[in-house]
């Protein structure tokens, strides 16, 4: 089974399942036709720890923008992650999208990257970055 989409609510999955999905996507050896993937936990994950080993990059929603596919949906920011061949993968965990390409950041989704970059960056548990929704679009 290869499938476009996958949405799953209320997962019990731990931060290293999540891990092992999103890095075999990665490694080519799981959902090569995967378009989007909604991953819902059932309480909050170690957003690092779920990245961990995947090469993520934060990036911020004032300056970096993607239309998904033939939708009228926009992402902005988000985590990016790159497969073995190249492709790329857009996880947001905000919930933030827009419906126009020239939409203004909002004030809310600003200081949220601020926040999420500084525990991105961060060594210390006390910053950690939780999260329970994984949304996964593919490029």
């Amino acid at each position: 089974m290869d499938p476009e989409r996958i949405s799953l609510s209320d997962i019990n999955w731990p931060d290293q399942d999540l891990n092992v999905f999103l890095r075999s996507w990665q490694e080519g050896k799981t959902n090569r036709n995967l378009k989007l993937a909604d991953l819902r936990t059932n309480s909050e994950r170690d957003v690092k720890e779920v990245l961990k080993g995947c090469g993520g990059r934060l990036m911020d929603p004032r300056n970096t923008k993607f239309k998904f596919r033939d939708s009228n949906k926009w992402i902005y920011g988000g985590i990016h992650i790159r497969r073995k061949d190249g492709r790329l993968a857009v996880i947001q965990n905000n919930g933030f999208y827009y419906f126009d390409e020239n939409q203004v950041v909002s004030r809310r989704q600003v200081e949220e990257y601020v926040d999420r970059w500084r525990k991105w960056n961060s060594e210390e548990r006390s910053n950690t970055w939780y999260g329970e929704m994984f949304i996964v679009y593919i490029f």
